[in-house]
């Protein structure tokens, strides 16, 4: 074997689950023929020596034998000009030098291991678009393996979705049969799968109109009729309760949009538009928009981002979350994990790809011929690593420019504001944005992120604050979101929604949201006009008070809700974090079935989200009003509960990975020996990954908690300190609300007469 075919061990990419390419890793694919790449696919899927006349008949039958044989040669020259020796090619035989990375080959392997990680391969778009004519021999091979691979890609999405309602992961499951009925529309199993997965997510009705549309399919395509099964299935959801819409509670109807084009936002958008435009000149590199709680900062920078996007820019978002006690450099590896498929990332050099992998495993499965990181001397090993993720940013930037977006940057843990810091003053020619949301007043003097975000002031970043709406935008967003279309409509209402919300959008939404739940407001069916319901529009209706905060305006949304869902919020806002269901379903002792359908209606009503199998509070202003709304007592008893569970759903590998979690809920339920144990082992774990700031945060919890034992405590920090390069450690931070509405305030047209208009206006 010759020194060209190295590049062909690891760097021959074939794709066949789309329409058929060769390329070399990183690279375009190569300009062959399709039925040179049909070749190659051949020899890749029936691996060994093959002879040249089978080969030459398989491909080129419609020729003489001459001819055939020629066309053979020609591909074979093809191969080796566009990938050296991978195809090995004698007098007599032809085969490949090593399997290539095939996405086929990678479906095969997963199938014979893993139903998860094959149930993820659509091979449905097996040579999609490709017809290799006047070959019928391979088209007849051709045909048998999409065959092979159709049938082995059913048996993955049959166990994986039955495994996922198992584990009560429903969308899952209905992601999973929908996919499955797609390859198998007659599949009475995948049609009681989607149809339970739509009861869990969706509710009842909803469940049984899938039903009643899988049924008209099944006689369709069969003539068929539901088996026992399936039938008794369809009528347990018929008796069952709407699970989507429980009774005790009113609704926001689902149609509505409470989002609007930005409101008195427009010099700041004007703003990241010259930022952007700018990159590659001497403009604006760092971006800081800043403002209270509910202004709008993520919504701003979320758009500003798809603007960008949309250009061609490559995006990155990480967040920060408060409070503190998540994976070290959790904010910047969450940005960084979006760059995996970016355009530019394979430009990086192996090397310091092996130093990010430190913090994105999945680097390995996307390069496996990565090295181990370089060994470095003492004080060293995190320059390494943070010039791994600057070298990575610079590649992505060669490409294109990049907007790094970290939302919440006050929460931002501690060694993500090192990092970040770093990297603002190593990338300051490139072409790479940095957007920073800052809530004022969140972030403590002395921590990480004060410290970062004054130094991004002092190298000149752009500061853009958010106000608060005036009155006249108030009623602009009002209008827009409530399509009103009376001239003057709404402004009177506008005006009462100002003085309880001093101009926060957030809140002026949220007491909107409210409004609908208590059926105060009602919306037409076709313009979704914002209205008054038959019953409130004759003034009948008492008073409502209003809250003048968005804490009172949830706490009369969490108030209304049901005691068990009450209990699952109270649970998601304490802990301040996403929360998985395992951890829930074990704190409330329930089935994950049960919590899953209870989070739904949670997230129904607009105040909890799913976020990566987990759930998070909708907002941080959310968490802080249904966290104030609880005793003391209660508080640390969920937070006891929470320390508990996260350590009991845990597999036993990955305790250290939680052990942040659990300690600092510990800590917060007064219980010191667990929160000292746990705290050492989450610095300990810090430690492995070289984040000392973390490592260190750790110990100082250790600390708090066993003030007695600090003399183990002083020797830990010491030893950290050698191994940091401190002089000293810095200092570790400790973690740390109307008058009534009346009917006259609301000046909207009563429902009938804007209906009727409304469905004049449609026909």
């Amino acid at each position: 074997m010759n020194g060209r075919y190295l590049i062909g061990v690891t760097a021959l990419v074939l794709t066949l689950l789309d329409y058929p390419s060769a390329a070399l890793r990183g690279g375009p694919p190569a300009p062959l023929g399709l039925k040179t790449v049909g070749l190659l696919a051949y020899l890749a899927l029936e691996p060994g020596p093959h002879a040249r006349e089978a080969l030459a008949t398989l491909l080129w039958s419609d020729a003489g034998d001459e001819d055939a044989r020629a066309s053979l040669r020609q591909a074979l020259r093809q191969l080796r000009a566009a990938f050296g020796d991978a195809v090995i090619a004698d007098r007599q035989f032809v085969r490949l030098a090593e399997a290539p990375d095939c996405d086929v080959l990678r479906f095969l392997a997963a199938a014979r291991t893993a139903a998860r990680a094959a149930a993820g391969f659509d091979v449905n778009r097996f040579f999609r678009g490709a017809a290799i004519r006047q070959a019928p021999a391979f088209e007849e091979w051709l045909s048998g393996t999409r065959d092979r691979l159709l049938r082995l890609s059913l048996d993955a999405l049959r166990d994986e979705a039955r495994a996922a309602v198992s584990r009560s992961r429903w969308h899952d499951a209905l992601a999973l049969a929908d996919r499955w009925l797609a390859a198998d529309p007659a599949d009475q199993d995948a049609m009681a799968v989607a149809v339970e997965a739509e009861y869990c997510v969706r509710g009842r009705s909803v469940a049984l109109r899938r039903y009643g549309s899988l049924r008209t399919q099944l006689e369709r395509e069969t003539g068929a009729v539901p088996g026992p099964e399936l039938a008794e299935l369809a009528r347990r959801i018929d008796r069952a309760p709407e699970t989507a819409a429980p009774a005790t509670d009113a609704d926001i109807p689902s149609a509505l949009d409470f989002h609007a084009d930005l409101i008195g936002r427009e010099a700041q958008w004007s703003a990241l538009q010259d930022a952007w435009q700018a990159l590659g000149t001497t403009g604006d590199r760092v971006v800081l928009i800043e403002g209270e709680a509910g202004m709008g900062k993520t919504r701003l920078a979320e758009e500003f981002t798809r603007w960008a996007g949309a250009r061609g820019g490559t995006i990155l978002r990480g967040e920060g979350y408060e409070p503190s006690g998540g994976p070290p450099f959790g904010t910047v590896a969450g940005a960084l994990r979006q760059a995996l498929g970016a355009p530019g990332v394979a430009g990086a050099d192996a090397e310091w790809l092996a130093e990010v992998a430190r913090l994105l495993p999945e680097l390995r499965h996307q390069f496996a011929g990565l090295p181990a990181p370089a060994p470095a001397p003492a004080g060293m090993e995190r320059w390494r690593l943070f010039e791994g993720v600057a070298q990575l940013l610079l590649a992505l930037a060669a490409e294109r420019s990049v907007a790094l977006f970290i939302d919440d940057l006050q929460w931002c843990d501690g060694e993500s504001c090192t990092l970040l810091q770093f990297l603002v003053r190593r990338l300051a020619e490139a072409p790479v944005l940095f957007i920073a949301t800052v809530t004022t007043g969140e972030a403590e003097a002395g921590s990480a992120p004060h410290r970062l975000t004054r130094m991004l002031l002092r190298r000149g970043a752009r500061r853009l604050p958010l106000q608060p709406l005036s009155e006249e935008e108030v009623w602009q967003l009002v209008r827009r979101m409530g399509n009103i279309r009376a001239p003057a409509g709404g402004r009177r209402f506008a005006r009462r929604l100002f003085g309880v919300s001093d101009g926060n959008p957030f809140q002026v939404i949220e007491v909107a949201k409210m409004l609908f739940a208590e059926g105060v407001l009602g919306a037409t069916p076709v313009s979704r006009e914002w209205v008054l319901p038959a019953n409130r529009a004759s003034g009948e209706h008492s008073r409502l008070e209003v809250p003048r905060s968005v804490r009172d305006a949830i706490g009369l949304r969490v108030s209304r809700l049901p005691d068990e869902l009450r209990q699952i919020l109270a649970s998601i806002a304490v802990a301040a974090r996403p929360v998985g269901a395992d951890v829930l379903a074990h704190v409330h002792g329930i089935s994950r079935l049960r919590l899953a359908a209870m989070a739904d209606a949670l997230m129904e009503r607009q105040l909890v989200v799913e976020e990566r199998e987990s759930y998070r509070m909708a907002h941080p202003s959310l968490g802080q009003a249904v966290r104030a709304g609880l005793s003391s007592a209660r508080r640390r008893e969920v937070h006891r509960a929470l320390s508990l569970a996260f350590e009991a759903s845990a597999e036993t590998e990955a305790v250290a990975e939680r052990a942040g979690e659990i300690a600092r809920h510990a800590e917060r339920a007064g219980e010191a020996a667990r929160a000292r144990r746990f705290a050492l082992l989450a610095s300990d774990a810090a430690l492995a990954q070289l984040a000392f700031d973390e490592a260190l945060a750790s110990l100082e919890l250790a600390r708090r908690a066993a003030p007695d034992q600090a003399g183990e405590i002083d020797a830990r920090v010491a030893a950290l300190a050698e191994r940091a390069g401190w002089t000293s450690p810095p200092s570790t931070p400790f973690d740390t609300a109307s008058r009534p509405l009346s009917p006259e305030d609301l000046d909207l047209r009563p429902a009938d007469l804007a209906g009727a208009e409304s469905t004049r206006s449609s026909s």
